[in-house]
């Protein structure tokens, strides 16, 4: 079904661009700024106009997209290193442990300045 409509979509442009050139076969000159050109019809001259149109929005819409792409990539990567970052933090032990063989009891000079909390 998609594929008779783009058909029929299609045909029907080339019937409307067909009749658009048949009922505008006048000859135009059209003056640049630097100079003229001969006589061209005037679907022609209209159809240049569109497309000169046409690239001139899409070199703005392409140039947009590039940096739009540059940025979504940057926050990408600031993304990337922040859950490195997280993953790193998570790892980390929560307290220091004390080698076994250590003894942090209240009678020794250690375990007097972990009871007073300095």
């Amino acid at each position: 079904m998609r594929r008779v409509l783009w058909i029929a979509a299609f045909v029907g442009l080339l019937v409307v661009g067909w009749r658009f050139a048949a009922e505008h076969p006048q000859p135009v000159r059209i003056h640049f700024l630097v100079g003229e050109t001969g006589d061209i019809a005037l679907w022609v001259a209209l159809l240049g106009a569109f497309g000169a149109g046409a690239a001139s929005v899409g070199a703005l819409a392409v140039t947009q997209l590039v940096r739009l792409g540059m940025l979504a990539r940057r926050y990408r990567k600031a993304a990337a290193k922040l859950e490195v970052e997280v993953h790193e933090l998570r790892n980390l032990p929560l307290a220091p442990e004390a080698p076994a063989d250590l003894d942090l009891g209240p009678g020794t000079p250690l375990g007097h300045a972990l009871e007073r909390g300095s």
